[in-house]
């Protein structure tokens, strides 16, 4: 069974690898498992395992396959499994190649990122982003990292496309803006979330890293943007001003900026950064929810974490224009 063909209100039978298990506490003190499932087209789907037995809750691991049944229940707009029960299944799939993947070519986007690069007129900005995007572990990772480990952009390449829809958007920032100094807020646009390359890892699911949850992505990319400072020319204020746009690009310190944006660049930046990770969800949820089936209702976006109104009509076109 795919996750696609489950209904709420029918029985489920089916084998799928588990990601995130946790055993957690009912408000009656009883403990069950919670835990997502994906199969083989990449699609996840939530479960809970209520009355769950005791070795089981402790032996299942993130990346095993289960053959599972239950039965799908609708809750708050979102539908999810409620399990009977769960058998380890043969053979174990490669939990990676279940995980969600984009589907914009990584050399596209690549090549995209570089010609924005090439458009930094100002010598030492351009070379200070070539050389960050040059370090080993940005080589390694940025064609196939996740943007975030599940909210927008959360499949392997996603971090590749943000950037690249932040770009596009940046671009058309500077035309309406004329004011606003195109280099920096490019600059800014690439560099910003860089350091998720370190703050997230992949394997069976999309994780935050130790150095991740104690230190953030901020953190790490002022490290490698610092870096790429000491290897180039850069006057001290420029590099303050690179430096600022990484650690305000989140807004507000209740949003975890480590100083709000102070510049109209890190203004642009924020609010670009905002379009691509509020809107980017919503479509990908409206786009799940009509693969169910669902039209003429409004839904729980379980990634934009809103209410979204599924259109009428035949084809996703409906969602994104009248």
């Amino acid at each position: 069974m795919r996750i696609s063909d489950i209904r709420s209100g029918h029985g489920v039978t089916g084998i799928f690898v588990v990601a995130s298990p946790e055993v957690r506490t009912s408000r009656s003190g009883e403990d069950y498992l919670r835990l997502t499932l994906r199969d083989e087209d990449r699609d996840s789907i939530d479960a809970l395992f209520f009355g769950v037995p005791d070795d089981l809750a402790t032996t299942v691991e993130s990346g095993q396959t289960y053959e599972i049944t239950g039965r799908a229940e609708e809750f708050r707009g979102r539908v999810n499994i409620k399990l009977t029960s769960m058998e380890l299944a043969e053979p174990q799939w490669d939990p990676v190649d279940l995980l969600p993947q984009g589907d914009q070519d990584a050399s596209v986007l690549g090549a995209i990122v570089s010609a924005a690069v090439e458009s930094i007129d100002d010598r030492n900005v351009r070379a200070v982003v070539q050389s960050v995007l040059e370090a080993p572990v940005v080589v390694e990772r940025i064609s196939k990292w996740p943007a975030a480990k599940a909210r927008h952009h959360a499949w392997v390449g996603g971090l590749l496309e943000h950037t690249v829809e932040m770009l596009r958007l940046a671009e058309r920032v500077c035309e309406t803006f004329p004011g606003l100094n195109h280099d920096l807020l490019v600059a800014g646009v690439i560099l910003h979330d860089l350091g998720k390359v370190l703050e997230l890892e992949i394997s069976a699911d999309f994780d935050y890293t130790s150095a991740g949850n104690l230190e953030g992505h901020m953190v790490h990319g002022v490290r490698l943007l610092d870096e790429a400072i000491s290897q180039n020319e850069c006057e001290a204020e420029v590099a303050m001003l690179l430096r600022h746009l990484v650690l305000s690009h989140q807004g507000t310190l209740a949003f975890s900026a480590v100083v709000e944006p102070m510049i109209p660049e890190a203004i642009a930046l924020h609010f670009i950064d905002q379009l691509s990770s509020q809107i980017r969800p919503a479509i990908e949820d409206l786009k799940a929810a009509r693969a169910r089936g669902a039209q003429g209702t409004t839904i729980r976006g379980p990634t934009s974490m809103r209410h979204l109104y599924v259109r009428t009509g035949s084809d996703g076109a409906a969602d994104n224009g009248i």
